[in-house]
Protein backbone atom coordinates (compact mmCIF):
# COMPACT_ATOMS: atom_id res chain seq x y z
CA UNK A 1 0.00 0.00 0.00
CA UNK A 2 1.30 3.26 -0.98
CA UNK A 3 2.15 5.88 1.43
CA UNK A 4 -0.50 8.53 0.29
CA UNK A 5 -2.87 5.66 1.28
CA UNK A 6 -1.07 5.01 4.84
CA UNK A 7 -1.63 8.88 5.51
CA UNK A 8 -5.50 8.00 5.10
CA UNK A 9 -5.55 5.80 7.64
CA UNK A 10 -3.13 6.98 10.26
CA UNK A 11 -4.53 10.91 10.12
CA UNK A 12 -6.51 10.07 13.07
CA UNK A 13 -3.55 8.79 14.78
CA UNK A 14 -1.00 11.42 13.75
CA UNK A 15 -0.59 14.56 15.85
CA UNK A 16 -2.05 17.50 14.65
CA UNK A 17 1.89 19.00 14.44
CA UNK A 18 2.50 16.08 12.30
CA UNK A 19 -0.95 17.14 9.84
CA UNK A 20 0.70 20.77 9.79
CA UNK A 21 3.94 19.23 8.68
CA UNK A 22 2.31 16.94 6.20
CA UNK A 23 0.63 19.86 5.06
CA UNK A 24 2.92 21.98 4.21
CA UNK A 25 5.00 19.64 2.48
CA UNK A 26 1.94 19.94 0.39
CA UNK A 27 0.09 16.89 1.25
CA UNK A 28 -3.57 17.35 -0.48
CA UNK A 29 -5.15 14.34 1.94
CA UNK A 30 -3.34 15.73 5.46
CA UNK A 31 -5.05 18.78 3.96
CA UNK A 32 -8.70 17.35 4.08
CA UNK A 33 -8.17 15.89 7.62
CA UNK A 34 -7.27 19.30 9.03
CA UNK A 35 -10.33 20.47 7.28
CA UNK A 36 -12.31 17.94 8.48
CA UNK A 37 -10.93 18.28 12.19
CA UNK A 38 -11.94 22.35 12.08
CA UNK A 39 -14.40 23.15 9.46
CA UNK A 40 -17.40 23.29 12.17
CA UNK A 41 -15.05 25.53 14.23
CA UNK A 42 -14.61 27.68 11.69
CA UNK A 43 -18.10 27.93 10.47
CA UNK A 44 -19.20 28.38 14.32
CA UNK A 45 -17.06 31.50 14.94
CA UNK A 46 -18.28 32.71 10.86
CA UNK A 47 -21.84 32.69 12.05
CA UNK A 48 -22.05 34.45 15.51
CA UNK A 49 -20.20 37.11 13.52
CA UNK A 50 -22.07 37.50 10.26
CA UNK A 51 -25.66 36.20 11.73
CA UNK A 52 -25.51 34.25 8.04
CA UNK A 53 -25.11 30.36 7.47
CA UNK A 54 -24.42 31.25 3.34
CA UNK A 55 -21.64 33.84 4.42
CA UNK A 56 -20.20 31.40 7.03
CA UNK A 57 -19.97 28.44 4.52
CA UNK A 58 -18.52 31.15 2.64
CA UNK A 59 -16.05 32.15 5.27
CA UNK A 60 -14.97 28.31 5.85
CA UNK A 61 -13.99 27.90 2.27
CA UNK A 62 -11.86 31.26 2.15
CA UNK A 63 -10.09 30.39 5.51
CA UNK A 64 -9.14 27.09 4.63
CA UNK A 65 -7.83 28.22 1.27
CA UNK A 66 -5.93 31.09 2.89
CA UNK A 67 -4.36 27.53 5.35
CA UNK A 68 -3.37 26.09 1.88
CA UNK A 69 -1.79 29.47 0.21
CA UNK A 70 0.11 30.11 3.23
CA UNK A 71 0.68 26.12 3.64
CA UNK A 72 4.79 26.72 4.26
CA UNK A 73 3.75 28.41 7.08
CA UNK A 74 2.61 26.15 9.07
CA UNK A 75 5.83 24.68 10.09
CA UNK A 76 5.98 27.51 12.54
CA UNK A 77 2.29 27.64 13.85
CA UNK A 78 2.15 26.05 17.51
CA UNK A 79 -1.16 26.64 18.07
CA UNK A 80 -3.20 25.90 14.99
CA UNK A 81 -6.47 26.47 16.58
CA UNK A 82 -5.77 30.28 17.51
CA UNK A 83 -3.90 30.68 14.03
CA UNK A 84 -7.72 29.45 12.50
CA UNK A 85 -9.58 31.39 15.05
CA UNK A 86 -7.66 34.80 13.99
CA UNK A 87 -7.66 34.19 10.32
CA UNK A 88 -11.62 33.11 10.55
CA UNK A 89 -12.50 36.58 12.23
CA UNK A 90 -10.44 38.59 9.97
CA UNK A 91 -12.13 37.10 7.23
CA UNK A 92 -15.50 37.11 8.96
CA UNK A 93 -15.13 41.31 9.70
CA UNK A 94 -14.07 41.45 6.11
CA UNK A 95 -17.32 40.14 4.86
CA UNK A 96 -19.18 42.11 7.33
CA UNK A 97 -17.29 45.30 6.07
CA UNK A 98 -18.10 44.27 2.31
CA UNK A 99 -21.64 44.55 3.47
CA UNK A 100 -21.65 47.59 4.92
CA UNK A 101 -20.35 48.96 2.34
CA UNK A 102 -22.96 47.45 -0.19
CA UNK A 103 -25.77 49.00 2.18
CA UNK A 104 -23.84 52.41 2.03
CA UNK A 105 -23.44 52.16 -1.49
CA UNK A 106 -27.26 51.59 -1.65
CA UNK A 107 -28.24 54.31 0.95
CA UNK A 108 -25.98 56.92 -1.55
CA UNK A 109 -27.97 56.14 -4.33
CA UNK A 110 -30.60 56.80 -2.65
CA UNK A 111 -29.66 60.13 -1.05
CA UNK A 112 -28.71 61.21 -5.15
CA UNK A 113 -32.02 60.27 -6.26
CA UNK A 114 -33.66 62.45 -3.80
CA UNK A 115 -31.29 65.30 -4.84
CA UNK A 116 -32.17 64.98 -8.62
CA UNK A 117 -35.39 63.97 -8.77
CA UNK A 118 -33.94 61.13 -11.21
CA UNK A 119 -34.79 57.68 -9.90
CA UNK A 120 -31.01 56.05 -10.85
CA UNK A 121 -31.38 52.73 -13.23
CA UNK A 122 -27.99 51.23 -11.87
CA UNK A 123 -29.33 47.70 -10.59
CA UNK A 124 -28.06 47.34 -6.53
CA UNK A 125 -27.03 44.17 -5.28
CA UNK A 126 -29.49 43.44 -2.65
CA UNK A 127 -28.18 40.59 -0.16
CA UNK A 128 -30.30 39.34 2.45
CA UNK A 129 -27.52 40.93 5.25
CA UNK A 130 -27.71 43.71 3.60
CA UNK A 131 -31.20 44.49 4.23
CA UNK A 132 -30.59 43.46 7.90
CA UNK A 133 -27.85 45.68 8.29
CA UNK A 134 -29.94 48.72 6.51
CA UNK A 135 -32.95 47.75 9.30
CA UNK A 136 -30.38 47.68 11.92
CA UNK A 137 -29.49 51.39 11.09
CA UNK A 138 -33.25 52.20 10.42
CA UNK A 139 -33.59 51.25 14.19
CA UNK A 140 -31.12 54.03 15.17
CA UNK A 141 -33.45 56.71 13.62
CA UNK A 142 -35.07 58.74 15.93
CA UNK A 143 -39.23 57.44 15.35
CA UNK A 144 -40.56 59.98 13.32
CA UNK A 145 -37.42 59.10 10.90
CA UNK A 146 -38.31 55.58 10.89
CA UNK A 147 -41.92 56.10 10.55
CA UNK A 148 -40.90 58.32 7.24
CA UNK A 149 -38.27 55.72 5.90
CA UNK A 150 -40.50 52.69 6.03
CA UNK A 151 -43.29 54.00 4.95
CA UNK A 152 -41.57 55.61 1.85
CA UNK A 153 -38.83 52.87 1.30
CA UNK A 154 -40.21 49.52 2.46
CA UNK A 155 -44.03 50.30 1.87
CA UNK A 156 -43.21 52.54 -1.38
CA UNK A 157 -45.62 55.42 -0.18
CA UNK A 158 -44.94 58.90 -2.02
CA UNK A 159 -44.21 61.96 -0.06
CA UNK A 160 -47.69 63.01 -0.13
CA UNK A 161 -49.45 59.83 0.80
CA UNK A 162 -47.03 59.50 3.53
CA UNK A 163 -48.15 62.66 4.59
CA UNK A 164 -51.94 62.53 4.86
CA UNK A 165 -50.37 59.03 6.98
CA UNK A 166 -48.87 60.72 9.36
CA UNK A 167 -50.71 63.94 9.60
CA UNK A 168 -47.96 66.43 8.73
CA UNK A 169 -46.87 68.38 5.72
CA UNK A 170 -45.38 67.00 2.45
CA UNK A 171 -42.32 69.23 3.27
CA UNK A 172 -41.98 67.63 6.60
CA UNK A 173 -42.04 63.87 5.47
CA UNK A 174 -38.95 64.96 2.99
CA UNK A 175 -37.08 66.76 5.65
CA UNK A 176 -37.30 63.64 7.61
CA UNK A 177 -36.90 61.35 4.64
CA UNK A 178 -33.57 63.09 4.16
CA UNK A 179 -32.62 63.25 7.42
CA UNK A 180 -33.21 59.84 7.90
CA UNK A 181 -31.12 58.63 4.81
CA UNK A 182 -27.95 60.68 6.35
CA UNK A 183 -28.02 59.30 9.08
CA UNK A 184 -28.19 55.88 8.18
CA UNK A 185 -25.27 56.70 5.71
CA UNK A 186 -23.40 58.06 8.67
CA UNK A 187 -24.41 55.01 10.73
CA UNK A 188 -23.00 52.92 7.91
CA UNK A 189 -19.78 54.68 7.58
CA UNK A 190 -19.03 54.72 11.41
CA UNK A 191 -19.68 50.74 11.21
CA UNK A 192 -17.47 50.68 8.41
CA UNK A 193 -14.99 52.30 10.47
CA UNK A 194 -15.30 50.37 13.38
CA UNK A 195 -14.75 46.80 11.83
CA UNK A 196 -11.78 48.24 10.28
CA UNK A 197 -10.12 49.24 13.47
CA UNK A 198 -11.05 45.67 14.77
CA UNK A 199 -9.45 43.49 11.72
CA UNK A 200 -6.43 46.19 12.42
CA UNK A 201 -6.19 45.32 16.13
CA UNK A 202 -6.45 41.39 15.47
CA UNK A 203 -3.92 41.36 12.75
Amino acid sequence: MGGKHRIIELAPLLSEGELLHLVAAGDERAFNSLFEMHQQLIFNIAHKLTQSRSKAKEIVQDVFLKVWMKRLDLKDVENFGAYLNRIARNQSIDVLRKIAREALRNVELKETEMETGVRNTEDTIQYHETAKLLQQAVESLSPQQQKVYRLCQEQGLKYEEAAKELGITEGTVHTHMKLALKNIRVYLKNLDAMLLMILLLHK
